[in-house]
């Protein structure tokens, strides 16, 4: 990978280890401060909401004031919005009320953050490459936003209630640092979608203008109900004393393992292409998600964890994938808006799922659930062989852009990996 990708990818990590200990201690702070479950789901609400509502106009403002600027501005944001809540932990300061403000402010830049890194990877890395720079950027969500973040926050929660957000927001400036170090080269590209190109809705226009978008997002989003069903549940359902009676530390080790497996996945996706194609490959990351919803209904233990495992390998290779294809069809001129739909209309229903896991859990058992998740996500394969062939890829990828200014593969620091 090239020297300015490696260096984005360093900011990446230490930005996405400040999400991950601002998360999970803003929760915990929310619960300590007023021991109320409301409390904690308006946090939870905060952290997701953000992206139905903020995604498309942060595609838009990558795509206006380019995309290494954006991340830049939203991770200094975000550094000042942590260190106000710090303050305001430190001061005690109706935390009830100011947590989820903050961070909602904190999630509302995050969306910019993760829609620039799309573009900048885009910008960074040529098309033979792409695949395993983008595994790359999900590995590191997977480690260091999944697991160091929530391992660190758990740590410093215990050694004062302030230190997880003075961490974070120092990560997040340094973060900012870094990437306002990489070459700015977006403002040699130009937009030929035409008048309004710069719109509100642009972005979600494209995507549905195009059969092989369009299925992408259709699949992301049906999956994203099907997860967040599963999950809402699967939490009562493994915990004594649910049917599977793990304890806290069990269940967290099976939440971890499935982490682990996608984290896996995600760095083996550019291989997989290699060997099967990208159809192919997105038709199993349907089987490996179909795997880890039904794995309640027939497997408990050690095989269940292993089940998981191999099923969020398998699944984790999907947002790897599907980011590949946007980048190879779309316009860099456009990917930010592109991607900033395509997130809201994915991300964006998780509260429908979780929603809608909740609401029927009251009359309907929970294997029942989770079977239909695991049909939902089976069924979506259908769209997938239609319209998301090798050939049909192949035919959609935009042709090279001659007044885009790119960033070399290969520089001073040289890549011998094969």
């Amino acid at each position: 990978m090239s020297g300015v990708f490696r260096r984005f990818l360093t900011a990446t990590a230490v930005s996405d280890t400040a999400n991950g200990v601002f998360a999970v201690a803003a929760t915990i702070t929310a619960a300590a401060a007023s021991h109320s479950a409301m409390a904690v789901a308006a946090v939870t609400v905060a952290a997701t909401l953000p992206w139905l509502i903020v995604a498309v106009p942060a595609g838009v403002l990558v795509d206006r004031i380019g995309a290494v600027r954006a991340v830049t501005l939203a991770n200094l944001g975000r550094c000042v919005a942590m260190f106000g809540l710090a303050g305001l932990i430190w001061a005690d300061v109706a935390l009830a009320v100011t947590v989820p403000v903050l961070v909602f402010v904190v999630s509302c830049l995050q969306t910019v953050v993760d829609t620039a890194a799309e573009v900048v990877t885009a910008n960074a890395v040529d098309d033979a490459r792409r695949t395993r720079a983008n595994g790359l950027l999900a590995v590191s969500t997977r480690l260091f936003y999944q697991f160091l973040g929530p391992a660190l926050a758990g740590v410093l929660v215990d050694v004062d209630h302030v230190l997880p957000s003075v961490l974070s927001g120092a990560a997040c400036l340094a973060a900012a640092l870094v990437a306002a170090q990489l070459p700015r080269t977006e403002a040699g590209v130009r937009s030929d979608s035409g008048e309004g190109s710069t719109g509100f809705w642009d972005g979600a226009r494209i995507v549905f203008s195009q059969p092989i978008l369009a299925t992408i997002v259709a699949v992301g989003g049906l999956t994203t109900i099907a997860n967040s069903i599963f999950f809402t549940l699967l939490v009562v359902y493994a915990i004594s004393p649910g049917p599977l009676g793990l304890s806290a530390s069990q269940y967290g080790f099976l939440v971890g393992a499935i982490g682990v497996g996608a984290a896996v996945g995600a760095l083996m996706t550019h291989r997989v292409e290699r060997w099967l194609g990208r159809s192919t490959t997105l038709t199993l990351t349907r089987v490996g998600w179909a795997l880890v919803f039904a794995g309640p209904l027939f497997a408990e233990g050690l095989s269940l964890t292993a089940v998981m495992t191999v099923g969020s390998a398998l699944g984790g290779m999907w947002s790897v994938e599907s980011m590949s294809v946007r980048q190879l069809t779309v316009s860099r001129a456009d990917l930010g808006r592109v991607s900033g739909a395509s997130r809201m209309l994915t991300y964006g229903m998780t509260p429908v799922g979780s929603a809608i896991g909740g609401t029927v859990a009251l009359a309907v058992d929970a294997q029942v659930l989770f079977a239909v998740s695991t049909a939902l996500t089976l069924l979506t394969i259908i769209p997938i062989r239609a319209y998301l062939s090798d050939r049909a890829i192949e035919a959609a990828t935009r042709r090279p852009e001659p007044d885009a200014e790119k960033v070399p593969v290969s520089d001073s620091e040289g890549d011998n990996t094969q």
